[in-house]
């Protein structure tokens, strides 16, 4: 790997990190280098209907149109998706990194909070403490170099025990 990826890759893993961090309604992280998507997982507890999750995927979809058509960006990709387990639901929603900001990610968790209120699973962790000094400007900054035709490496993070872990998926070597 050369030297600027490996930056690249460290930038993007720390992106990762300080969102979950930050947002500790985020049960996981992606990005997804193939389609140049991040994805958000987030965990809802209780039982949940098909029709509840389209309502709402709708409503965060025109919210979302209607913050990125502010900021003069379009979107490409807007995916949402829930798999549902016995007594939880993943709800995960896929964002293209081309005009995602900062501000669309703050939405997205207010939204979450909003509809599913306590039935949304947090983590208890407390790194949203006073003492961490949030840089919304190398957050945003990260965003955008994301944005760009980058290099990208598929990277998944998400909280185990009190901790947040990054991990990339490496990639084939290409010899056969």
């Amino acid at each position: 790997m050369l030297e600027k990826d490996t930056y690249a890759a460290k930038g993007h893993g720390n992106l990762l990190a300080l969102l979950l961090a930050r947002y500790p309604q985020l049960g996981t992280l992606q990005i997804l280098p193939q389609s140049r998507t991040m994805r958000f997982g987030f965990f809802v507890k209780g039982p949940w209907d098909v029709e509840s999750y389209t309502k709402f995927g709708e409503h965060l979809g025109e919210n979302i149109e209607l913050v990125v058509e502010l900021a003069g960006r379009r979107i490409s990709c807007f995916d949402l998706r829930v798999t549902q387990y016995e007594d939880m639901s993943m709800v995960e929603i896929d964002r293209d990194m081309g005009s995602i900001t900062l501000e669309e990610i703050a939405l997205i968790v207010a939204l979450f909070e909003k509809q599913f209120s306590t039935s949304l699973i947090s983590s208890d962790d407390d790194f949203q403490a006073d003492d961490l000094h949030w840089d919304d400007g190398a957050i945003q900054h990260v965003l955008e170099d994301i944005s760009r035709e980058v290099h990208l490496q598929e990277l998944l993070g998400f909280r185990e025990d009190g901790r947040i872990l990054v991990f990339c998926k490496p990639t084939a070597s290409g010899t056969s």
